[in-house]
Order: C-alpha cells, then sequence, then structure tokens
C-alpha cells in the first residue's frame, strides 16, 4: 500500500538514540526573513514524502557548463535528471552519461534483524533487499521507495549529502564534481550500524543529449580496461545525440563489475505534465559491490569525455570544492567589508554555478549560463546577470572576461541572442542585448575602479570602439528593423514573426506578446548607454556633447511614454496598432537603470503602481492581473506555458530594477527587507540554494522553468549588494 506521509525520524540519529517526534520535522510552509539562515538542510518530512520529496531538487555544476541534478527522493521525473551530464561541447552542448546511482543493501532482513515498521515502509516486505533508490515506471506507479529511508538530504559547499536510516543501520552518500571537469564523485559512507552490510550501486546512464530521449536504445558499450577497481568503456555515437565517448568508472573499497543490461521503461512524470515525451532507457554501465562495517566507505568515481582518462583516487574532491567555495564566499564578504544576512552566503555559492568558460577562436573565454539544466548562455541574460553573479560577489575580473568575450562576437552593433551550441554560429535577434551591453561595461568599470582605476580604464578603453560601434549601427539602423528615430531619439524595433525583447515566446511561429515599435525598456536602456558614452568621453578628457544632446533628445521625448490618468507608462508607443498602454513591469527600466530616464514623481508613481498592482513575494507579474488577457497559471504543455509566459507569470530577476527603483525613491532599505525576504523562501522551496526562473501569477505561485536561473540569482544578489552598501553609506552605479 503506498504510503504518502513520513515516517517519524530525524537527520542525526544513531543505534539507540530516541527518534524525535513530528515536532522535529520541518515545514515546507516555514516563512523566512531576510536575516534567517535559508533551510538548505531537509529533514524527513519532506525527504520520505512520496510528493515533497520529488517537488524539492538538488543541483551542481562544474564551471564548463556540465551538472548534475535530481529530485530528493532520486526518481528520475525529468530528463534532464543526471549524476553526470557532461559537456561535450563546452559549455552549452551536454549528454547524459550517468542519469542515476540504483542503490540497494542485499540481504539486510535477515531473519534476526528487526524490522521497525513505523520507519523501514519497505514496498515489498517479504524481500530480504533492501532498496535505497525509487523510480517510476512506465506500467506502474512509483516503486521502490528507497526515499521513505531518507532522513536528511542536504546542500553544503558544492556538495549534496543523502541520509538514509534502515533499521539501525545509517548510510550516507555525499556528490561532488570537480570544478573545470565532467566527472561526479560519490562516497558512501556507513555512519552508523549494528553489523556489517553490503552495498550494491549500479551505475545507470548511457550516451544521449540532455534534451533527447532514448527509448528503444540498443546499442553496446565496448570495454577498454577493465579490473576490480576500474573499468573504461567507449560508448558509440547514437540516433539520439550521443557522440562517440569514454567513460571511466573508478571505485575504492570495492569490486567492481561491467553492466550491460537495459533498463526499459523509465516514465518521466513531469515531463508528461510539461506535455512532452516521458519514456526513457538507461543502460547499465557497471556495478559495484562492497562489505561496509561502521565508518567504512565506498567511493565511486565517473568521468566522461578528457577526463574519463584521468584518476581522481589520489586527490580529495570533497576538500577542494569546499576550500574554493569557501573563498568565493569570503572573497565576496571582503568586498563589503562587513557581517552580510545569512542569504548572502548561499547566493554567492549559487551565483558560483552560473560562471563557465566559452572556447574563442583566439583562446578561452567566459560566460555565464542562463539557467540549469537546459539553458545555454545568452546576451541578454548575461548582461543583466553580471553586476550579482560578478560585481556583487568581488568578481570584477570575471566581469571583465565575459564581457570581453562577447565583444568579439559584436556583429552590425548586436551581440548574440544566445549560442545555440552544436557548433552553429550565434543568433542576432535580439534588440536590447548590446545595450544591456553598455550598461554592463559601464557598471563593471566603476567596480574594477573600486580596486584599481588603471586597470578599470585599460578595460574600458579596449571596449570603447565596441561601444562606439553599437551605438553607430544603431543610428545607421541594424537588422530587424533596429534603428534609432532622429524624429524623438527613442529605440525603433519590430520584424514580422520576430519578438526581439526579452518578451519573446512564441507559439507555432506567431509572437505571443507583440511589442513592435518603442518598447519602454529600449529607450530607457538607449538613454543610459548615451550617458554612460558621455561620462566614458569625460573620464578620458574627450568631447561628450554629441552623447549628451542625444540623451537629452531621448530624455524629453518620454512624455510620450506618461499616461497621466493611469499614472505609470506605456509598453511600447509607435507600434503597429499605436500605443500599447498594458501595465508591464519593463517600464521600471526606465527607473531604475543606471541612467533612469523617469525621475522624481513619475518614478514614485511608477513603484507604487507596480508594487500595488504587479509584485509578488518573489518577482513581479508581467502583466495586469486585471486585464482579460492575463494568464494566472505558469503549467501545462509547452504552448500553455508559453501563452502564460509574459503574460501574468511572475519573474524574480525583475526585482533588481524594482529594488533599485524603490531605494532611489523612498531612501528606507527597511522596506526592503521585506521585499527581499521572499528570496530567503524561495532558495530552498524548489532547488536547494537556487531562485527558479519564473512562478505563476496566482497563489500559490508555483516555481516553473529552470531549476536555477542566473539572472535570477544575480539581479537578488545586487540587490542585496546595493541594500548593504546603503546601509554603509556607500553609493555606487555598480549596483544602484
Amino acid at each position: 500500500m503506498m504510503r504518502t506521509t513520513a515516517p517519524s525520524g530525524a537527520a542525526d540519529v544513531a543505534p539507540g538514540e530516541t527518534m524525535p517526534g513530528p515536532q522535529h520535522l520541518q515545514s515546507t510552509a516555514k516563512s523566512h526573513r531576510l536575516e534567517h539562515r535559508p533551510t538548505l538542510d531537509l529533514g524527513p518530512a519532506i525527504c520520505a514524502d512520496d510528493e515533497a520529496s520529488r517537488r524539492h531538487e538538488w543541483l551542481l555544476t562544474n564551471g564548463r557548463g556540465g551538472y548534475a541534478c535530481g529530485s530528493i527522493a532520486g526518481v528520475l521525473d525529468r530528463r534532464y535528471h543526471a549524476v553526470l551530464a557532461a559537456a561535450v561541447e563546452p559549455p552549452d552542448t551536454r549528454s547524459v552519461i550517468v542519469a542515476k546511482l540504483d542503490e540497494r543493501l542485499p540481504a539486510f532482513w535477515t531473519p534476526d534483524r528487526t524490522r521497525l515498521t513505523d520507519r523501514d515502509p519497505e514496498d515489498d516486505p517479504t524481500s530480504d533487499d533492501l532498496t535505497l533508490s525509487s523510480d517510476v515506471w512506465r506500467d506502474g506507479g512509483l516503486a521502490g521507495f528507497g526515499h521513505r529511508h531518507l532522513i536528511r538530504c542536504r546542500a553544503n559547499d558544492g556538495t549534496v549529502e543523502h541520509q538514509w536510516l534502515c533499521g539501525r543501520t545509517r548510510i550516507s552518500r555525499r556528490l561532488v564534481m570537480p570544478h573545470g571537469h565532467d566527472a561526479t564523485i560519490a562516497t558512501y559512507r556507513v555512519e552508523a550500524t549494528d553489523r556489517p552490510i553490503r552495498l550494491a550501486v549500479k551505475i545507470v546512464g548511457g550516451n544521449r543529449l540532455a534534451d533527447v530521449l532514448a527509448p528503444g536504445a540498443s546499442w553496446a558499450a565496448s570495454t577498454l580496461e577493465h579490473d576490480d577497481t576500474t573499468l573504461r568503456l567507449r560508448l558509440p555515437e547514437n540516433e539520439h545525440g550521443g557522440r562517440e565517448i569514454d567513460v571511466a568508472v573508478r571505485i575504492s573499497g570495492g569490486r567492481l563489475e561491467p553492466g550491460g543490461d537495459w533498463y526499459r521503461g523509465y516514465r518521466l512524470e513531469t515531463e508528461t505534465r510539461r506535455g512532452y515525451d516521458d519514456i526513457d532507457d538507461h543502460l547499465v554501465l557497471a556495478e559495484a559491490t562492497a562489505e561496509l562495517a561502521e565508518g567504512d566507505e565506498l567511493r565511486i568515481e565517473l568521468a566522461a569525455g578528457d577526463d574519463a582518462a584521468f584518476d581522481f583516487r589520489a586527490r580529495d574532491p570533497f576538500t577542494e570544492e569546499t576550500t574554493r567555495r569557501q573563498g568565493l564566499v569570503e572573497l565576496a564578504r571582503t568586498a563589503i567589508d562587513v557581517e552580510p544576512p545569512p542569504i548572502h552566503e548561499t547566493l554567492v555559492a549559487a551565483a558560483d554555478r552560473f560562471v563557465v568558460d566559452r572556447p574563442t577562436e583566439d583562446g578561452h573565454g567566459k560566460s555565464i549560463i542562463a539557467g540549469y539544466p537546459w539553458f545555454a548562455d545568452w546576451g541578454r541574460d548575461t548582461m543583466i546577470s553580471i553586476p550579482g553573479i560578478c560585481l556583487a560577489t568581488g568578481r570584477a575580473a570575471i566581469a571583465r572576461e565575459i564581457l570581453a568575450t562577447f565583444a568579439r562576437f559584436v556583429d552590425g552593433g548586436m551581440i548574440p541572442n544566445r549560442f545555440p551550441g552544436l557548433g552553429r554560429p550565434p543568433e542576432y535577434n535580439t534588440a536590447d542585448a548590446a545595450l544591456l551591453f553598455i550598461e554592463a561595461v559601464g557598471r563593471t568599470w566603476i567596480a574594477s575602479g573600486d580596486e584599481d582605476a588603471s586597470t578599470a580604464n585599460t578595460f574600458l578603453r579596449s571596449l570603447l570602439p565596441t561601444i562606439d560601434e553599437i551605438l553607430d549601427a544603431h543610428r545607421a539602423g541594424t537588422r530587424h528593423g533596429i534603428r534609432i528615430d532622429p524624429a524623438d531619439g527613442l529605440l525603433d524595433q519590430g520584424e514580422a514573426g520576430l519578438q526581439l525583447t526579452w518578451m519573446d515566446a512564441r507559439i507555432d511561429g506567431a509572437v505571443v506578446t507583440p511589442r513592435a515599435g518603442k518598447a519602454v525598456e529600449l529607450s530607457a536602456l538607449l538613454h543610459s548607454a548615451w550617458r554612460w558614452r558621455a561620462r566614458f568621453a569625460a573620464a578620458f578628457g574627450e568631447d561628450e556633447t554629441e552623447f549628451t544632446a542625444a540623451a537629452d533628445q531621448i530624455h524629453a521625448s518620454f512624455d510620450r511614454f506618461w499616461l497621466p490618468d493611469h499614472g505609470y507608462l506605456a509598453d511600447v508607443v509607435d507600434g503597429p496598432h499605436g500605443l500599447d498602454g498594458s501595465l508591464r513591469p519593463n517600464q521600471l527600466f526606465a527607473t531604475g537603470c543606471v541612467h533612469p530616464p523617469v525621475t522624481g514623481d513619475r518614478a514614485a508613481s511608477v513603484l507604487e503602481t507596480c508594487d500595488r498592482v504587479l509584485r509578488i513575494s518573489t518577482g513581479l507579474r508581467t502583466l495586469d492581473p486585471s486585464d482579460p488577457r492575463y494568464q494566472p497559471r505558469y503549467e501545462g504543455d509547452q504552448a500553455t506555458r508559453d501563452a502564460a509566459y509574459h503574460m501574468g507569470t511572475s519573474w524574480p530577476w525583475l526585482l533588481g530594477p524594482f529594488v533599485r527603483t524603490h531605494l532611489r525613491v523612498h531612501r528606507d532599505p527597511d522596506a526592503l527587507h521585506e521585499i527581499l525576504s521572499g528570496v530567503v523562501d524561495e532558495s530552498s522551496r524548489r532547488v536547494l540554494g537556487g531562485i527558479a526562473e519564473v512562478h505563476s501569477g496566482d497563489a500559490p505561485h508555483r516555481a516553473g522553468g529552470c531549476l536555477s536561473q542566473a539572472w535570477s540569482v544575480g539581479e537578488s544578489l545586487a540587490a542585496l549588494r546595493l541594500l548593504i552598501d546603503h546601509r554603509r553609506g556607500v553609493d555606487s552605479d555598480a549596483f544602484a
């Protein structure tokens, strides 16, 4: 009989101890304030619950675009769930190599071992084996129920730890991805037991693109090397996008045997809900077995591609990653020179997940992955994320590398919207990314100058030709009708069938949120770009008159956006159907960019309206709920989700311009505590230590989209840094 309530238990319990009661269990509904520590250590109330353990997920990344992620329960619910998803073409093309670790304790239930029925809810009470894994199959529901033995899952310093309590035996598993390597290390340890146990772990995976399921796959792996502790395989190119790739499994503390069987018919229920194909098959690559007494460990190393030749057994990747992460946290703390709230450490660690190497023709560049587990690096997302992901964490040097990398790809005054992967050329279909690039350059120049003026100015001089190329191209006109209207200085754009702003969803080629014309945020960013260019000229003793005049023209023309009867800014003017007065958050760019064209009473009115109508605890809705086009929930198949994506769905990253506007209008940092407190809750609500891409506009505001999104984390961190700086008496355009 399937049980959906959690067993009693606690994270730290040794044989002979009394198990705590329900008062010790964590509640999923707990609310935090900014000064509270995020809950990244989950107990059995979540871990052992059939539903909650699958709603909560964990994520590790490796700095190459590779990742590992899964549900707390260990159930394969997404096509992207993997213990090792390797960046076969860094950073944007990933293959699932190891989908899961299938653990069991053979012959655990000996006749003299007492079953504690309230804590050992096995699916098969007649079996002597005890499974630690859980699965959903094509021909049935949830099976295995190993998660019902889970008493703990915690994320800490770039590692994820699970703990199971089975009778009087407590077992832990820790996972880490060595930074810069397509590898995952798993360590199993018997923390406590009343007698030695046997542990068997099947390494279950395959070789497919992360986006592509592989039902019916039938290829075989070739063995390159095998002994009791090492197995190297060559996985063949196949019809599911997998390239020929070498894979290595190395163990310590046990014995290793090759696999070969296919496990067929995994049902991925999140894919079902999202309207996609949902059946997958995986190959057993190997099986590790060990006899373990209390304190003993079994270590399994999984590596792919070039890293398959590298033996990690002489290293301690757990300590290495912990040390690296703690160094990043200390660097970020040093940058502010005060003790920040606990959420700061969580966000700094979350920010590091997105920073990746991007190979270029003349060397290795840097970039920011837009979101895990499926996005590549997008130009728009990267530029918006830089202040939080890099500058707020004391990593201005990384920001400079990223901007230099994207400058190499400027074409026609535009930077790429995205790199589609698989060796395909960049896509230039965005009207805002190049302007956001200039905003990011300016912020990075300021932040770099706080560290070293010479470095900052050298950086800026290197990019001034690129900035001038961008502005000149926008004056002359570039792709997709993107051009500055000389009559009013505002930025016009639009081409049939294309959506060039960040509200870019399309269904069957039709734009969901048409915004052709002069969109409010584009002209706001152009105004800021001209002001930045004037500041750059002044810094180098050059004439700034031309740039100031261009900005002044836009400032005067912004009267055209103002809707006096409503007290906010129109979303688009001079569109195909004239003025679009929809109440949307895009107007916050006009009050929240570094050089806003809208200030004073109008900015206060914009803020009040957006706060009252659009803001929820974790972000801002993309449309007024009273608008008949409003979509209250982000759920269903892709067409249904796309219809809601920018038509009511809330986005956490929009808290960035909202907070900047709020502080300018009210100068009240205390009020920002409540606004940012939702970030603390969100960082433990869906993926441990991350912030989701979107939430439904209506309560209960369920999270959707990517598990953790760069600009969600980045803008939250930048807003927090702004609050901290304000209390320190520091006013910097790097974050203001």
